[in-house]
């Protein structure tokens, strides 16, 4: 990792020695939290994210933007500098929508990065948003993931701690309702507790876990993942008593997660992947249903560890035994419904 990014750097000669083959190539897809952005090291624009949806074969019919703080507005008062982010995808969603590009259609649904902690003052931001978005602003996510530990990094600039128990937090996500808005969330697997509050407190409001709630694996935790497993199962089971709360499955690639899969000598097949990640995804079907469950691909961030193809080859290996009617909720129809993208 450079020393401006948190993220595993991506190798593309080392991705390139595991292709595979779609499985299922048929089966409708909708990538639900990836970024887009141009960082030192890195860019992952509209380009680079369709060639990698060209090159692994899976029908992705459509995709939902995660906020990434990218192409802020300079020039704007900093509460309204996400709004160049919005506008940027926005962007980026009507250059795919026209077709030109393929049939995937990228930014169907857009999650912006407005600043809860303003409270009821975050609504003007939300409304300017909507104006440049239009339909396709769906949610609305902060930067929360937080641990006292330095080596627990998953963002640029890390959250401070306890944001999800601040006053102000709380009255600027009941604002979101205002809008139809859903709330995403990415915290680590010991702050869930913090999350399982918020939810009780806003039973109406849908909550969106990123990345099958953070169980991390480094730092501290690195060698503990049995001790870690137990937690964060236990913190996942009492978060699905609250129907207002899905769960994303994915963001397993992040040097948090202390799988280290960047350190062989060949990224990882999706029959290892599977084997590696099956008593998590599994878990999180199990309490949460297919019905509130949605896969992900994290990418770019997680492209330091795996292949898109390989990723989506793994979801599907892991849901072999469900029914067609599980599965279509899992890879597009949650997500469809939770952010309300029309299906072709």
């Amino acid at each position: 990792m450079n020393a401006a990014s948190p993220h595993i750097p991506v190798r593309q000669a080392w991705l390139a020695q595991v292709q595979e083959p779609a499985l299922e190539p048929a089966l409708p897809v909708i990538d639900a939290h990836h970024h887009l952005w141009d960082r030192p090291g890195l860019r992952y624009l509209q380009d680079e994210y369709q060639a990698d949806i060209d090159a692994a074969g899976h029908n992705v019919v459509a995709t939902v933007y995660a906020q990434c703080r990218s192409m802020f507005d300079p020039a704007a008062e900093p509460a309204f500098a996400p709004v160049g982010e919005v506008q940027f995808a926005a962007g980026v969603a009507a250059c795919s929508a026209s077709g030109l590009y393929g049939p995937t259609r990228m930014n169907a649904a857009i999650i912006a990065g407005a600043d809860l902690r303003l409270g009821e003052a975050v609504l003007p931001v939300l409304e300017v948003m909507h104006e440049r978005a239009g339909a396709r602003l769906r949610g609305v996510r902060n930067t929360t993931a937080w641990h006292p530990d330095p080596r627990l990094v998953t963002n640029s600039r890390p959250a401070p701690a306890g944001v999800l128990s601040e006053a102000a937090f709380l009255r600027g996500a009941a604002c979101l309702a205002r809008l139809e808005l859903v709330l995403d969330i990415w915290a680590y697997h010991t702050q869930l507790d913090e999350v399982t509050a918020l939810a009780e407190r806003l039973p109406d409001q849908p909550i969106v876990i990123d990345h099958v709630g953070g169980p991390l694996g480094a730092g501290p935790y690195q060698g503990h993942r049995d001790e870690v497993f137990v937690e964060w199962a236990s913190a996942i089971t009492r978060l699905a008593r609250y129907p207002n709360v899905h769960l994303k499955l994915g963001g397993l690639g992040m040097s948090v997660s202390g799988f280290d899969l960047h350190l062989q000598p060949q990224p990882p097949s999706s029959i290892q992947l599977a084997e590696l990640w099956r008593p998590y995804i599994l878990h999180c079907i199990e309490c949460f249903g297919p019905q509130r469950c949605l896969f992900e691909s994290n990418f770019p961030v997680d492209k330091g560890m795996y292949g898109y193809g390989v990723l989506w080859n793994t979801f599907k290996r892991l849901t072999q035994s469900f029914s067609a009617h599980e599965r279509a909720s899992l890879f597009s129809q949650t997500a469809a419904k939770l952010y309300r993208i029309a299906l072709p």
